[in-house]
């Protein structure tokens, strides 16, 4: 794997996880960050946050990036609470993908449910907004791409984004589930759908990005830019000891993208400068990322350790060396 060329300029928190009492529908994590800029000093970014149950849901937050990424006003989503007993997103549900489509705003977002055989299925559903992402509406209460035939199965963390005049749906899809240390774990990989609408999708068979052949059980929550130099980033972790400090956690990496598929030979790490130290939120996670391009440069948002339980921030890409 190639060492990266493009540094990343450490800029820190944007949002951390409230003090108790702050908020009765938010009392921990703040990740996997979704952002629709509407202006030089307007984003709007949705979130993942954890309520008093333990489940993830959908938060809003308007941030001025031009005054330090000040926080404007965080608050709830109506129309992305969390599905009925039966449906696919009863146990939680998070953010992925944002866009404008005929002046109303589609959000894909993943659903988890619970299930007998496996810890947990994940299918991925759309809401739409009509009033600039204050309010939604799901499309329907089934997954608009469902997570396959089998409870094991799954796909999950959607990035679509529209090419040659079609909806293109980079997801995770389950390949195996594994006992390891004691626990049941999941192995995915990257995949690809195309749709003309956004809602009715057909997969391609082949994978993006196989984990044959690399040091991955997991990749996830795939973000493409195509205002520069046509990149793909996504989130990729081992199979141990991933959920705790340790070379097996997710980092962050990117190659260039063709069309739908990347040079596999150019696959990088982000570099980040500083390098985040023991001690701080992203020192040992970093992971689900997004960027936005802004005044010349990409932001890179990012989830911190633990999966968000210390916060997301963001970096800014500094000139190639």
């Amino acid at each position: 794997m190639k060492s990266a060329n493009t540094r990343w300029r450490r800029m820190g928190l944007i949002i951390e996880p409230p003090t108790s009492g702050d908020y009765e529908w938010w009392v921990d994590c703040a990740g996997i960050p979704t952002c629709m800029p509407f202006s030089d000093n307007l984003w709007r970014i949705w979130f993942a946050g954890v309520n008093i149950r333990g489940q993830r849901g959908i938060l809003c937050a308007d941030i001025d990036p031009g005054h330090g990424m000040k926080i404007l006003e965080i608050r709830e989503c109506p129309g992305l609470e969390r599905g009925t007993s039966d449906a696919f997103d009863s146990a939680g549900l998070w953010p992925c993908s944002v866009m404008r489509v005929e002046g109303r705003i589609f959000l894909w977002y993943t659903g988890m449910r619970l299930v007998r055989d496996v810890p947990f299925q994940n299918a991925i559903g759309l809401a739409v907004s009509e009033d600039d992402g204050f309010t939604f509406k799901k499309v329907s209460s089934n997954p608009i791409l469902p997570a396959g035939h089998e409870e094991t199965d799954f796909v999950t963390s959607p990035f679509v984004e529209r090419l040659d005049e079609k909806f293109v749906m980079f997801y995770s899809e389950c390949t195996k589930w594994e006992h390891i240390a004691g626990r049941l774990e999941s192995f995915y990989d990257l995949r690809v759908a195309y749709s003309s609408d956004g809602i009715n999708w057909t997969k391609r068979k082949n994978p993006v990005i196989s984990l044959d052949g690399t040091p991955w059980a997991g990749i996830v929550r795939p973000w493409v830019d195509r205002s520069g130099k046509h990149r793909m980033w996504w989130s990729a972790r081992g199979a141990t000891d991933f959920r705790n400090a340790s070379e097996q956690a997710y980092r962050l990496y990117s190659a260039p993208v063709s069309g739908v598929d990347i040079d596999k030979s150019a696959i990088e790490q982000v570099n980040f400068v500083p390098a985040p130290e023991n001690d701080e939120w992203d020192s040992w996670m970093q992971a689900y990322c997004s960027l936005v391009p802004y005044q010349g440069k990409l932001v890179l948002l990012y989830t911190g350790n633990n999966f968000g339980r210390q916060g997301f921030g963001y970096a800014l890409s500094e000139p190639e060396f």
